[in-house]
């Protein structure tokens, strides 16, 4: 059929355009610099081209003699003769195809590119990959109907179509799976830094589990739907070249089963449209999931001493679960419904064609109908499966979605450097300010808690105790001194410079009521502290409880009191110029914490550091120089 030849024609010539664009890329990228050559073995590459040649050799000498797929008892020189304008233009236009495919992975190959997005070169792998799958189905359907010798002359193009499907999957899995992790890390880093960027009080504020559920559900699930991916594009590539072979067959039965395919298809992604709803209140759940899991390790103390309270909260996660189980149910059971629906159509289908057929076409011979089943058959597994991966890929663009809006919400404010800002003054002369600095917590329109204003300076050498009562305002005040929180009116500076949140951390060493301890000692230099940090270890009374090797500790399983003086050890090896602790001593025994007031914060004081303490030890307030009292947010 001409037509269809035209058909094919025009495929294999949007191919070669590609190909061609694609090398062309490629040379302005090596041409710019943007591609650098690789390295390898010159033999290897020697090696390569040379078996590439004898490739192309064996595919050119197979599409010369491609008349034993169509007229076995011809010559080839007869066949060509008489082949119509359009299948001798089909050849050549593939074998063009194909070689400038070859060329154009050669060179992507050997001039790789930095973070590379290769979606020409995964389109034409998959073009490769489906022509390949799909020669296959007329090299056995033809084998299939000819004899001995006419299928044994059919096996070199078996081999030939199995051999381009392989390589073309094998490459375009290994570049579609290096392209997708890599989107992966680049986005879950871009999460990483968004957050690292982003003001605390937002972070502070953020739903538990959705940063868990960003970072790792999310990125897994658009990861795992790479392999699914590589397999959908040439699927698509196969069921077309089936189509158009069953155009050849018979037209009449093109339509017909074309037609059958439209309509599973929107019958598919109708119901997979009213499933996707439950699969987005679902990943709503995986938040409140692990918010749960948080619950369970930090709570795990009076879970474990209070059954009742241990009983109440299994039942609230498993009702969670259970929701989420039955909401699974619910969006695959529609999926499962569909694909029924879908593999009985298929199936009456190729009973229409054996029963139907014969009365409806009463000129289509017996051999065409079985062409017609065998490659409808071959088509339905690939049909299937694309059909079946749909509500994966839904899930993947759902979790993709959620990454891209998660980064959007804690984007758009200003990068901070991720070197510490140095200070041009000597930091025994360090002059930290609260000019009329007011912060306020609103819980809502009606209700809201204020600290400050408040006017305040705090300088180098001092030692500055701030007590009051519980929600007094103590750890705010805290908070804007460390740059914790932005101060909603008036200023905070340093040595007279304005600061804004985030920025006076680089001179500030805190150890919060709720400090969390690393296990490594990160942003410290330990090769050329290594001496000192042995020395704060005995001076802290852990040299027999914990070692320090390659800047990380040997455990932080450790009680609360042990977990501060390492807490503390840091400070030190931080050496900043302003410290900062929260209740610091009410973890400690009784000589460590006289220990603290008398021996450390002194210590400290002398080495010209701004010392500031949160602390209700009354007994030791005068050993302080200044005592800041607070009252409802203001200083008394």
């Amino acid at each position: 059929m001409p037509s269809v030849s035209w058909i094919w024609n025009g495929v294999f010539i949007l191919a070669m355009l590609a190909a061609l664009w694609s090398i062309g890329a490629a040379l302005v990228g090596i041409k710019k610099g943007a591609r650098r050559y690789g390295g390898g073995s010159g033999w290897r590459n020697l090696y390569n081209i040379g078996l590439a040649a004898a490739f192309y050799g064996w595919l050119g000498f197979c599409l010369y003699e491609c008349r034993r797929l169509f007229e076995p008892e011809q010559s080839a020189s007869a066949f060509w003769q008489d082949a119509p304008a359009s299948g001798v233009l089909a050849v050549v236009v593939l074998f063009a195809a194909l070689l400038l495919i070859g060329v154009h992975l050669t060179l992507v190959m050997l001039y790789p590119k930095e973070k590379e997005r290769p979606y020409g070169s995964m389109m034409l792998l998959s073009f490769v990959s489906g022509i390949g799958n799909a020669s296959m189905i007329f090299v056995v359907n033809a084998a299939i109907a000819g004899s001995g010798t006419v299928r044994l002359h059919m096996l070199p193009y078996f081999v030939l179509g199995m051999l381009f499907f392989v390589f073309g999957q094998r490459l375009l899995r290994l570049r579609l799976i290096r392209m997708t992790n890599g989107i992966v890390y680049d986005k879950r880093m871009e999460v990483i830094s968004n957050i690292l960027n982003a003001p605390y009080e937002n972070v502070e504020t953020m739903e538990r589990g959705k940063i868990e559920t960003c970072l790792n559900n999310d990125t897994e699930t658009v990861s795992s739907f790479a392999n699914k991916l590589v397999s959908m594009g040439t699927w698509s590539v196969t069921i077309a070249a089936g189509f158009v072979y069953l155009a050849f067959i018979s037209m009449e039965g093109f339509l017909l089963s074309l037609g059958v395919v439209l309509l599973a298809s929107m019958l598919f992604f109708t119901l997979i449209k009213s499933a996707n709803r439950l699969w987005e209140e679902t990943r709503d759940i995986q938040n409140v999931f692990f918010k749960f899991i948080h619950d369970l390790i930090y709570g795990f103390k009076e879970l474990y001493l209070h059954r009742n309270k241990a009983r109440d909260f299994r039942d609230n996660m498993g009702a969670s679960c259970e929701t989420y189980r039955d909401k699974r149910i619910m969006a695959e059971g529609k999926v499962a419904n569909v694909v029924v629906i879908g593999d009985m159509l298929f199936a009456a289908v190729i009973g229409c064609v054996v029963f139907a057929f014969p009365y409806l076409f009463a000129s289509i011979q017996e051999g065409s109908l079985r062409s017609f089943v065998f490659v409808f058959l071959y088509m339905a597994g690939p049909l299937t499966s694309i059909l079946n991966s749909l509500p994966e890929l839904f899930q993947a663009r759902i979790s993709w979605n959620r990454m891209k809006q998660f980064s959007k919400d804690l984007s758009g404010f200003q990068e901070r450097p991720w070197e510490e800002v140095r200070l041009d003054s000597p930091a025994s002369e360090l002059t930290l300010k609260l000019e009329e600095a007011r912060y306020e917590y609103r819980k809502n329109e009606e209700q809201a808690f204020a600290v400050g204003p408040i006017d305040y300076e705090f300088r180098s050498g001092e030692l500055i105790f701030i007590v009051g009562g519980n929600g007094s305002g103590k750890s705010t005040l805290a908070k804007l001194i460390t740059g914790l929180y932005e101060p909603k009116d008036g200023v905070v500076t340093l040595n007279g410079k304005a600061m804004g949140a985030g920025d006076i951390g680089s001179h500030v060493s805190t150890i919060f009521s709720d400090a969390y301890l690393f296990d490594r000692l990160y942003g410290i230099d330990f090769a050329s502290k290594e001496e000192e940090a042995n020395g704060y270890l005995k001076l802290l009374g852990l040299q027999s409880k914990v070692r320090i090797q390659d800047g990380r500790f040997s455990t932080t399983q450790l009680s609360s009191g042990q977990r501060k003086r390492l807490a503390l050890l840091v400070s030190y090896l931080d050496d900043k110029p302003i410290c900062l602790f929260d209740e610091w001593a009410a973890d400690q025994d009784p000589e460590y914490r006289e220990f603290f007031y008398t021996n450390l914060l002194p210590d400290l004081k002398t080495r010209g550091k701004c010392v500031i303490v949160i602390t209700h030890d009354d007994r030791y307030f005068d050993m302080a120089d200044k005592v800041i009292k607070m009252e409802m947010g203001r200083i008394a």
